[in-house]
């Protein structure tokens, strides 16, 4: 068992994740800039990235080291090491948003608990939550998936295995491949599912797009900007129990009825997609 308290002890060594601005370099708190002016070492994703936000606020580190999602896994322990064999306070900032949220930072902090150095987070502006709570689309339950996969039937698997959750699902995207991956969505949701592309968050340039996954994979202009993605959760009116939907698959295929047909008629009776219910029916013997 670990025990964390990052602040009751000033001398002794310290590692932050320290939230850095979205987009509008003024949104960064008090205490990040302080502690970045106060560290011993600030790493960073990108040593040109957070060397500008330094700059902006003429800040001149003692110590600027890169750490990478490349060079993580290898560096992140002997940094870990340097920081408590000399009791340093490191600073650690992606290139946006907080760290560790599909940006490196989660690795330097196990190895941190591993040498048992204090951790702790300097929170900020995050992409994921800013954007649902501008998206129009219910933010009391919600899951966080990130950037999809780079294969297409990578990003096929993962996203028919959430058709029918009921929260609503976050996923980052960039321009290049938004529109693609809008058409995906349409493909394996439903063109009529609820969803909101917003766009350059905290930028002059920031854009709400808000309608159904069939519209928004028409849009044919070019996307700008790093994106997120924010899809309505399965309006089912209630889940279902597995073993009631077998028990009836199971009934149904011993009086002769073929799956195919069963998954229409159950989909109606329970209000669930055919497609679950012949996938689940395919694990169910006669």
């Amino acid at each position: 068992m670990i025990r964390n308290s990052p602040y009751l002890d000033n001398e002794a060594p310290l590692i932050a994740l320290v939230t850095t601005p979205i987009g509008n370099i003024k949104d960064i708190t008090y205490r990040a800039v302080e502690f970045l002016r106060d560290a011993d070492i600030v790493a960073c994703e990108d040593t040109r990235n957070t060397g500008l936000l330094l700059s902006r606020y003429q800040i001149k580190p003692k110590k600027l080291v890169p750490l990478y999602a490349q060079t993580e896994l290898k560096n992140a322990k002997n940094l870990v090491q340097e920081v408590k064999k000399n009791k340093l306070k490191l600073a650690y900032c992606s290139d946006a948003g907080m760290p560790g949220i599909s940006d490196p930072g989660a690795l330097l902090v196990q190895a941190a608990y591993e040498e048992d150095v204090r951790v702790t987070v300097l929170p900020g502006a995050t992409a994921s939550l800013s954007a649902l709570v501008i998206s129009g689309i219910d933010s009391a339950d919600f899951s966080f998936y990130g950037f999809l996969p780079t294969k297409a039937g990578a990003i096929t698997t993962l996203l028919s295995s959430l058709v029918e959750r009921k929260e609503s699902l976050i996923f980052y995207e960039s321009p290049k491949r938004v529109i693609k991956t809008l058409q995906k969505m349409k493909e394996v949701f439903g063109e009529e599912r609820e969803a909101t592309l917003v766009r350059e968050l905290t930028k002059i340039h920031e854009e709400t797009i808000r309608g159904t996954l069939g519209e928004l994979a028409d849009i044919v202009t070019e996307i700008k900007g790093e994106c997120v993605i924010i899809v309505k959760g399965s309006s089912e009116k209630e889940a279902v129990d597995d073993k009631v939907i077998v028990k009836d698959i199971r009934k149904g295929l011993k009086e002769g009825e073929s799956l195919s047909s069963l998954s229409k008629k159950l989909a109606l009776k329970y209000n669930i997609g055919k497609n679950y219910i012949y996938k689940l029916g395919l694990t169910v013997s006669k």
